[in-house]
């Protein structure tokens, strides 16, 4: 079970940890540092695909999402300069995460032209372990796609996408595939899916899937005794 909460400032405090412990080896390469360096960058993209406006970012998320990253550590280690030269690090990070970056904008953007095509009430689904809302989107009388959001605090149960759909990608966004239709999972829990193209009978059918996966999704987080 993933908790649903934000990790940016742990990840964060880690990379520091990190960064200072390779001050003592400066020559050497470090999968660790570099593994929690990308997932830092990819926050920070998330971050602002969720919070910029997509002109604002003119491309460049990942671009972005790194000089970010380079501040945010130097205002932590709080020094004149960082303990190691990251530009290797950073130079597999774009190269690894350019099409991620890319996918990033275009949901972000995809969502942005959304947001005010909103055509009727959202629906609450309150029989489910978790109750969620799900809006469809668009304009038109069928539906665009489709949006799921919990309404209230829970965790993302991965392990039981991966047993019972096809999951990619080990962190944020997930893409998962049920009976042909692609949902994007997000870190604060909402569930996004595109129908254009689809047959009223088809749209009806992957609204049937979609809520079936959003009830996989969301489980009750456990109160400590």
């Amino acid at each position: 079970m993933v908790p649903v909460l934000a990790d940016q400032v742990f990840i964060l405090q880690q990379v520091v940890q990190l960064l200072l412990a390779q001050a003592e080896a400066p020559h050497d390469s470090n999968l660790v540092l570099q593994l929690a360096l990308t997932e830092l960058v990819k926050q920070v993209m998330r971050s602002f695909a969720q919070t910029t406006a997509v002109e604002a970012l003119q491309g460049h998320l990942l671009h972005q999402a790194v000089q970010t990253t380079h501040q945010l550590l130097q205002a932590q280690v709080g020094t004149t300069g960082l303990p190691c030269d990251l530009a290797p690090y950073f130079e597999r990070i774009y190269r690894s995460q350019h099409e991620v970056a890319q996918a990033m904008t275009e949901l972000s953007w995809r969502l942005v032209q959304t947001e005010s095509e909103v055509f009727r009430a959202r629906t609450i689904v309150d029989t489910a372990p978790v109750p969620f809302g799900v809006t469809p989107l668009g304009i038109h009388a069928i539906p665009e796609g489709l949006l799921a959001e919990p309404l209230q605090p829970c965790g993302l149960q991965r392990e039981v996408l991966q047993r019972d759909y096809a999951v990619r990608g080990l962190h944020f966004p997930w893409e998962v595939t049920v009976q042909g239709l692609t949902c994007i999972v997000e870190s604060d829990g909402s569930l996004i899916t595109f129908l254009e193209g689809l047959s009223p009978a088809q749209v009806l059918q992957a609204g049937t899937s979609f809520e079936l996966l959003a009830r996989d999704l969301y489980v009750p987080l456990v109160v400590a005794p």
